[in-house]
């Protein structure tokens, strides 16, 4: 419903009683999803006025993972943000990986370059293994909280990671510099796998935020 209308921020969803009579389902029923939604920050339900779409710049992970489930466009700052945030997380765990890295996170990460090569050639996506990838360095560097923080993260982006595997480019390139980035951490040459990884980053910024300004993507300044 959210993505069919194209609720915007503040705007009025309608009643309880709107709702369960539009999907025909009972009030209870009704309740449970509006709290998962409100949990997240979606909406927020006014007394004696009904349920209202919340300010999309109060963003999280959760209403992030959302959108791209749904399909739902980003914003320049969304773009922006989770860039930054991506950043924030992968500069630490490289770090880390370079330093605490083991012979069985080398192997594990070895076989999701091996199986990403293989997708490559078959002209298959290599969304998934990017997901992998990532995960598997941030697994490496032995941080229980960044590996969890990162699976937030990659639940946020899955949709949109089938979007930019879609270029064949992209494709190529990202598996380039995953083999850079697995020969850095295996030398444990962390200015090295930060030289790589900065171009990585950059390249899937530049991605999004053309990709949302051709889409008409709006954007907000800094508070």
């Amino acid at each position: 419903m959210i993505r069919d209308r194209g609720y915007v921020s503040g705007e009025r969803i309608g009643s309880e009683r709107d709702l369960a009579d539009r999907f025909d389902v009972s009030r209870p029923m009704l309740r449970e999803a509006l709290s998962v939604l409100e949990s997240m920050r979606v909406i927020e339900r006014r007394p004696q006025s009904g349920i209202y779409m919340r300010d999309t710049r109060e963003v999280s992970l959760d209403l992030l993972a959302l959108q791209s489930d749904l399909g739902l466009p980003l914003s320049q700052e969304d773009v922006r943000d989770l860039n930054e945030f991506r950043q924030m997380l992968e500069v630490q765990a490289i770090g880390l990986a370079c330093r605490n890295r083991s012979d069985e996170d080398l192997a594990a990460i070895d076989a999701i370059l091996q199986l990403s090569q293989q997708r490559l050639a078959a002209g298959e996506s290599l969304a998934a293994q990017d997901a992998q990838f990532h995960m598997a360095i941030c697994a490496a560097s032995g941080n229980r909280l960044i590996r969890r923080a990162a699976h937030s993260f990659w639940l946020a982006s899955s949709a949109r990671r089938e979007l930019y595997f879609a270029n064949a480019e992209n494709a190529r390139r990202s598996l380039r510099q995953h083999r850079a980035l697995r020969d850095a951490i295996g030398a444990r040459d962390t200015s090295a796998a930060m030289e790589v990884l900065g171009l990585h980053l950059g390249n899937v910024e530049r991605f999004w935020r053309d990709h949302v300004g051709a889409q008409g993507g709006g954007t907000s300044g800094r508070k």
